[in-house]
């Protein structure tokens, strides 16, 4: 995919490059957790029950897994920076849409999110392996990972406070301003770009998943099951055991997405240290705290929200670690995440309305933390399973 080390290089103004990557990582996750501090007032609003609120991060996540091959097709007729644009233009107009009267129409506009997010998602890679020097592909890396996690935290934590000044609908859609100031960023990066050779995204090879593909995406669906639907869920779970307000469950939720940094910087580190397996095993463990803690003690949430979120700011990273080892040549490596991704945001996608289903048939939180405590179980389990494997092909 791309033209991998025989593209440009680096180009003059890599540090605008890493700004610009930056903010577009705040925008790549941030839209879909706008809703969930609000929940309850949005759902009123809608006159709508959880499994059905659940759709509005269901139907996105499930856009990541199903529309890559629009990313590419897009990148391949107006270039990587163009389509960049496209994929904030339509992220900004979906959070704006959303917030119109009507669910029908939030709908329709999460579908657009999904859509425009998915561009991101599939070509911020191929920029850092394009656009920065090879030495500099880890913390280019690093540095939009990070920014995705302070961008839902930021989300989580901003969406309540703006929702008592200005209302729920304008909250929601308050957002869509940082949208446009990474928008005129990526504006300038097109100019510089038009009078610069573009490379040719080749179409990806047929790819037939292996056994250590199938762990990795089945491990992969797990980490976003349990995150998609943690994200969309804890701030009502809060304000129901807890008895918290809106303003205070959304704060306190919001500390889940600022620990997800902690994991995102901590897997790189530990890996210098430890194996792959070592590593998930840690983050797995993490992982099933969060579910744990929430059912057996509550009243301690917020240390388990730190632990946790670091898991769920880690697992990503630890699955993609393995990939890049494994992977082989650029297309190979592209095939297998593509595959990884697919399946995993299919999966993840039905989180939303089975944890939103499950507190509707219980009327109470244990059963969906149950659910979200199973998946957590398969993370560990299957991506020990894939590393384990991993390890086994290194050493053969």
């Amino acid at each position: 995919m791309g033209t991998g080390d025989g593209g440009r290089g680096a180009r003059p103004g890599t540090g605008l490059l890493l700004a610009a990557i930056v903010l577009l990582g705040f925008q790549l996750r941030s839209p879909l957790v706008a809703l969930a501090p609000i929940a309850s007032a949005a759902q009123a609003g809608w006159d709508v029950n959880s499994t059905a609120f659940g759709l509005l991060t269901s139907v996105p996540v499930l856009c990541f897994g199903l529309a890559t091959p629009l990313a590419l097709f897009l990148q391949r007729r107006v270039g990587l920076e163009a389509s960049i644009l496209v994929c904030l233009g339509g992220i900004v107009a979906a959070t704006v849409l959303r917030s119109i009267d009507g669910f029908g129409v939030a709908l329709a506009a999460v579908v657009l999110l999904g859509l425009s997010i998915t561009i991101g998602n599939v070509l911020v890679p191929t920029i850092i392996r394009r656009d920065v020097p090879r030495r500099g592909r880890p913390a280019a890396t690093s540095a939009y990972s990070v920014s995705v996690n302070v961008g839902t935290w930021l989300t989580a934590l901003g969406t309540v406070p703006l929702s008592v000044v200005f209302g729920w609908r304008v909250a929601a859609a308050a957002w869509s301003v940082a949208g446009i100031a990474t928008g005129v960023v990526w504006i300038v990066l097109l100019q510089r770009a038009r009078a610069l050779p573009q490379p040719v995204l080749m179409r990806p090879p047929r790819y037939r998943p292996d056994r250590l593909a199938i762990l990795l995406s089945l491990g992969f669906a797990c980490q976003g099951f349990s995150y998609y639907g943690v994200t969309t869920w804890l701030p009502t779970l809060l304000a129901d055991e807890r008895g918290y307000s809106a303003a205070v469950a959304g704060t306190a939720s919001s500390v889940f997405q600022i620990a997800g940094i902690v994991g995102a910087i901590g897997v790189p580190l530990l890996t210098l240290r430890f194996s792959s397996r070592t590593v998930l095993a840690i983050i797995g463990l993490l992982w099933i705290s969060l579910p744990v803690g929430l059912l057996v003690a509550p009243e301690h949430f917020v240390l388990f929200a730190i632990l946790g979120g670091a898991g769920q700011g880690g697992g990503f990273a630890a699955i993609f670690t393995i990939i890049a080892e494994v992977g082989g040549d650029l297309q190979r490596t592209t095939a297998l995440s593509a595959f990884v991704q697919t399946i995993g945001y299919i999966v993840a996608s039905v989180a939303p309305p089975v944890v939103g289903a499950a507190h509707q048939l219980t009327g109470a939180w244990t059963g969906p933390m149950v659910v979200v405590l199973v998946a957590t179980v398969g993370f560990l389990v299957l991506n020990l399973s894939a590393a384990t494997l991993a390890g086994r092909r290194e050493a053969g």
